[in-house]
């Protein structure tokens, strides 16, 4: 018997409301509204069916409140912290400091990636500043490189910071910490 080839649906007009937000679709149709946040390596999940909540928009009403509360509560950390993490091959002790070794020539990189994927890199020849040197102005300049990011949290996907930044001018009152 051959098997039927599924058609892989495309998400289209996608808006902040519908972060974290998915239809559970079954064998009979649309059946639940499902939430699902990832923070820090944990994932929070919360299931609205239609029949418990008596009908679609209830449950959506719902699994939105259940969001919302959900996001204020597990705050993504800021995109400055994330980038202070050291990797395993990391050998300098620094976030975002290498020394690296082209044909000869030695240098000790500041080196940091940028919100849009692009990267800031900025050298210190060994040559010229001794290794020392060339190193510590390594630091300082991942550190300025830094500063210069600015404090905004880190979101996979621009939905989630946008419904954020609604939920906060809705709620001016709200007390966030770290905002």
């Amino acid at each position: 018997m051959p098997t039927k080839v599924r058609k892989r649906r495309t998400v289209k007009d996608v808006n902040h409301n519908d972060y974290g937000i998915h239809l559970l679709v079954g064998a009979k149709g649309p059946r639940a509204w499902k939430v699902t946040i990832y923070r820090d390596g944990l994932v929070y999940n919360r299931l609205f069916s239609f029949s418990r909540y008596g009908g679609q928009d209830a449950a959506r009403a719902a699994a939105d409140k259940c969001r919302d509360q959900l996001m204020l509560a597990n705050l993504p950390k800021l995109s400055r912290d994330i980038r202070q993490r050291l990797i395993s091959t990391n050998t300098s002790g620094h976030p975002g400091v290498h020394y690296r070794c082209y044909t000869g020539v030695a240098y000790w990189v500041a080196r940091t990636t940028l919100r849009n994927g692009s990267s800031v890199t900025k050298s210190f020849r060994v040559e010229f500043y001794g290794h020392e040197q060339a190193k510590q102005l390594a630091i300082r300049e991942r550190e300025r490189q830094l500063d210069q990011l600015g404090d905004y949290r880190s979101y996979k996907v621009e939905h989630g910071e946008k419904h954020l930044m609604q939920l906060i001018i809705q709620n001016p009152s709200l007390e966030i910490v770290g905002v």
